[in-house]
């Protein structure tokens, strides 16, 4: 019997559902400093305003830093 190729979902996505692509391109929207909102996020991916609020939570949390800056925070 030889193992898939193929990666299985858990790979691409994590426990809670939010999707790992998503969560990415928040980042790097906030590493370019490119404006990050709603619409352009439902443009890209389809989803909802709760996921949008709950990816942006996620980013948050992770206490990701470009120099002095907190990646996420409402801070200019």
């Amino acid at each position: 019997m030889h193992a898939s190729i193929t990666r299985p979902p858990s790979c691409t996505q994590d426990r809670s559902g939010r999707s790992i692509a998503r969560i990415a391109w928040l980042l790097a929207r906030f590493i370019r400093r490119e404006a990050v909102r709603y619409e352009l996020y439902e443009a890209c991916f389809g989803a909802s305003s709760t996921a949008f609020r709950s990816d942006i939570a996620a980013v948050r949390a992770a206490r990701i830093y470009r120099g002095a800056e907190l990646l996420g925070s409402d801070a200019p």
